[in-house]
């Protein structure tokens, strides 16, 4: 089911609200009629001071409160413990509220391809216990999800392309055949995570040890100030002791990161991944190369970043390779899902 054919459970009823939601592991990305809505996938259990009682702070407000002291239940991609699942369910049912999701709602879920049959076992659970999708859910791959957001919609399910998914703990890698998941590679060496603790190590290369970041400045940091197009000469100031105040350049401490990960990337789908799929299947491989790749995820949203990877993966292969990236890519899953929804309910 998570791997693009879709599992589904319906039950029609009329005013049903059509409802797409990406559940990745850095950020949770709702849509709903024109509507899109992101919050970090995190939680934060405090303790009311006065009456003791146990209350939780979920999403983007949990980390701006608490930076790195939240937890983000689904660092493996799904809940991997009963624990975790837990903590997923109250997220959801929190966001749900927030968001005024209906009962009376039709809700595809976007979720990253997994072979861990008891994280898929435990998110149908959890989604089960959400009072939202009564009539009907579905959990698709979310890097297939993220092809239908581009222009042509559905009209994509008639050719052979590939998705590569830019995510924060992951990157993927699917091939689609009409509509049909038939190949897929994962790696946790290549991430945007990984880009954030580079960026926290570089700011502290810079100023000799004297600044250490959290990670959730690094990567605030990188969603603000990356850039592959135009280097801006952004400087950050900090008062030290006894040193005054010291200067060092934070372009240079985000993009330097950002393109060894490009040069990570490539080397992923180059040596690992298309040698993998033209073993496995070289009909497809063929097709594959000789078509599109579609760029996804947040990653994916850092100007310049889908210009480099396509001379640099050309170049690597000798050949032209054309990547399309769907518009805002962090939310590309969310409303393909959205698409899937929608077509439920209109049959």
């Amino acid at each position: 089911m998570a791997e693009g054919n879709g599992g589904n459970e319906t039950n029609k009823k009329p005013g049903v609200i059509p409802v797409g939601i990406k559940v990745g592991s850095q950020k949770t990305v709702i849509a709903m009629g024109d509507e899109i809505h992101v919050e970090e996938t995190c939680i934060r259990e405090k303790e009311n001071p006065v009456t003791g009682a146990k209350d939780y702070i979920i999403g983007n407000d949990a980390s701006e409160l608490y930076g790195d002291d939240v937890t983000y239940m689904l660092r493996g991609g799904l809940p991997a413990t009963e624990e975790e699942a837990e903590l997923l369910r109250i997220f959801l049912g929190e966001v749900a509220k927030k968001y005024g999701i209906p009962e009376n709602s039709y809700v595809t879920y976007a979720i990253p391809s997994t072979e861990l049959e008891e994280g898929i076992a435990l998110f149908k659970k959890v989604v089960s216990q959400v009072p939202i999708g009564w009539s009907g859910k579905e959990v698709w791959n979310d890097s297939f999800l993220a092809s239908l957001a581009l222009p042509e919609g559905l009209g994509i399910l008639d050719r052979t392309y590939a998705v590569i998914n830019l995510g924060s703990t992951t990157t993927e890698f699917v091939a689609v055949r009409k509509g049909e998941i038939v190949f897929s590679m994962v790696t946790g060496e290549v991430s945007g995570d990984v880009v954030d603790r580079w960026i926290k190590n570089e700011i502290m290369n810079l100023t000799r040890g004297a600044v250490n970041v959290d990670l959730s400045t690094a990567r605030e940091y990188k969603e603000r100030y990356a850039n592959l197009l135009e280097w801006k000469n952004i400087k950050e100031t900090v008062q030290l002791f006894e040193k005054g105040q010291f200067t060092f350049r934070l372009d240079e401490a985000v993009n330097r990161p950002v393109e060894r990960y490009l040069d990570g990337l490539i080397d992923f789908v180059t040596l690992e991944v298309l040698p993998s799929l033209a073993e496995f299947n070289f009909k497809i491989y063929r097709l594959v190369t000789g078509s599109e790749f579609v760029l996804t995820g947040g990653m994916a949203r850092i100007p310049g970043l889908k210009e480099k990877f396509e001379t640099k993966l050309s170049d690597a292969l000798g050949s032209a390779i054309k990547i399309r990236v769907p518009d805002d890519p962090l939310t590309a899953s969310a409303r393909g899902a959205l698409t899937i929804s929608t077509l439920r309910i209109k049959k």
